[in-house]
């Protein structure tokens, strides 16, 4: 957005993650373990955004939720909210964190959030959609967008979505040899991009329009008219990351990190929306 700031600081536990981010973004401090530090230690912040372990509430976890260690992150994000009172906050999570334990877990949330209306904060969520955002991939999300001393309207959804064709790096035109039991028979000749890990499950109708959601999986995604896995490039324009990105670890990681992140295109939206002033 070309917006003048300071990247103040990230929390990473990850040494892979901490070298793209040493690579593409000028941050002045690096946290390791966001659970063991002093947040009154933290430097000021005007913008706080975390997504904090998805794995204790996905479909691909275990799903045990707050009582996970990495649940527990959620908690040590409100502090930092709490101490250190930054104008806009942003949270994200995956779509299942709405149902997990029949919707206890997502009450408590609530509850815990309902708590900031006391330091100031109007709180809200939304469940997002990256495709309904200009970029086609089917990835639903909840984002909790916190305001201090204001109050937060959502973006409208674009009224186009570009073409999932665009999205194919043939740059690689390398084929691989299938290997799989399942079959890629039933798959549409026109599909573009399948997450081959659940190919079981469906044939995916509608991949010649969007990606499936990229998971910390990412080597499972399929580029059809190539006969070949995605390559990193591929997985980071599907979540809206600049062509500009360094790639300074390995695909592997490269992948895992892109199956990770939130979609640059949403954040970008609620962004401007929160920031229309300075823009």
């Amino acid at each position: 957005l070309n917006i003048d700031h300071n990247h103040v600081f990230s929390s990473e536990i990850d040494k892979y993650c901490v070298e793209s981010i040493k690579a593409n973004y000028q941050t002045e401090k690096i946290y390791n373990d966001m659970t063991t530090r002093n947040n009154k230690n933290l430097p000021n912040i005007d913008i706080y955004v975390c997504g904090f372990p998805c794995q204790p509430f996905s479909q691909a976890g275990e799903r045990k939720g707050l009582e996970d260690d990495r649940g527990n992150i959620f908690y040590n994000c409100l502090n930092v909210i709490q101490t250190k009172k930054p104008k806009y906050f942003i949270l994200e999570n995956v779509k299942n964190i709405l149902n997990h334990d029949k919707g206890k877990t997502w009450k408590i949330i609530l509850s815990e959030l309902d708590k900031l209306s006391l330091f100031g904060y109007s709180v809200s969520w939304k469940l997002i959609n990256t495709r309904d955002y200009g970029i086609p991939q089917n990835r639903e999300r909840v984002y909790i967008v916190g305001v201090k001393d204001g109050i937060f309207e959502w973006p409208e959804k674009s009224t186009k979505c570009k073409d999932v064709n665009d999205f194919i790096d043939h740059s690689n035109k390398n084929s691989t040899t299938w290997k799989r039991k399942t079959s890629l028979e039933n798959v549409s000749e026109n599909a573009v991009f399948i997450d081959v890990d659940f190919l079981h499950y469906t044939n995916y109708p509608n991949a010649d329009k969007y990606s499936p959601c990229l998971t910390a999986r990412g080597s499972s995604l399929w580029c059809v008219p190539y006969h070949r896995y995605a390559t990193p490039k591929e997985l980071g324009m599907l979540q809206g990351f600049p062509k500009d990105f360094k790639q300074v670890v390995s695909n592997c990681q490269m992948k895992k990190q892109f199956g990770n992140s939130m979609s640059v295109n949403v954040l970008v939206k609620i962004f401007e929306k929160l920031l229309s002033s300075s823009l």
